[in-house]
């Protein structure tokens, strides 16, 4: 496929050099796929949302926190320098004086990489019902080595990791925004 634009383009880049893909065009396998113009109306079909008797609730913070305590794993999602997208991973946790903290092992990926900031994300969803939640937090993750804070961890807080293998270094996400949402149906 010729490429269109993108960094790199019609740059003289040397060979070799890792260059983001140009913008792909339109063949076959995607036939019917292209946007709506004005003139023309969207059908209503399956996945499109119809009235019911659901709820849409913006949830107060310590909601969030009660919601957030309630379950022992949710996801990280953190950049990696060079990379376009987050990276999200799962994570047992515990929720202690409303910080996050969780294991991992030195060499992991989050133990790498979300040092700084990240977003942590919880929910439970009812899929028969079609109703639901999701918390999202957002804050500084450190790695916790000082003593007195690892003593004052309660014994037995921070569950057993899905994972194999030592997950021996802990961390923790101070959140500074926390957001959620729940759907709920009458």
């Amino acid at each position: 496929m010729a490429e269109t634009s993108g960094a790199g383009a019609g740059t003289g880049a040397a060979p070799g050099a890792a260059v983001p893909p140009g913008q792909r065009q339109a063949d076959e396998e995607f036939a019917g796929t292209d946007r709506l113009t004005e003139d023309e109306t969207l059908l209503e079909g399956a996945d499109i949302a119809g009235t019911d008797d659901a709820r849409f609730t913006v949830l107060e913070r310590q909601t969030c926190y009660n919601l957030m305590a309630s379950h022992d794993i949710g996801r990280v999602a953190f950049t990696i320098e060079g990379d376009a997208a987050p990276t999200i991973l799962p994570v047992n946790y515990a929720l202690v004086h409303d910080t996050i903290v969780f294991r991992s092992t030195l060499a992991g990926t989050i133990m790498r990489f979300a040092r700084g900031y990240a977003a942590f994300q919880v929910d439970h969803f009812d899929e028969e019902r079609r109703e639901g939640w999701s918390v999202l937090a957002s804050g500084r993750c450190r790695w916790v080595r000082d003593s007195g804070e690892l003593a004052r961890i309660p014994q037995g807080r921070l569950p057993k990791p899905w994972a194999e293998g030592d997950r021996d270094q802990v961390l923790k996400i101070t959140p500074g925004r926390v957001t959620g949402r729940r759907i709920a149906r009458s």
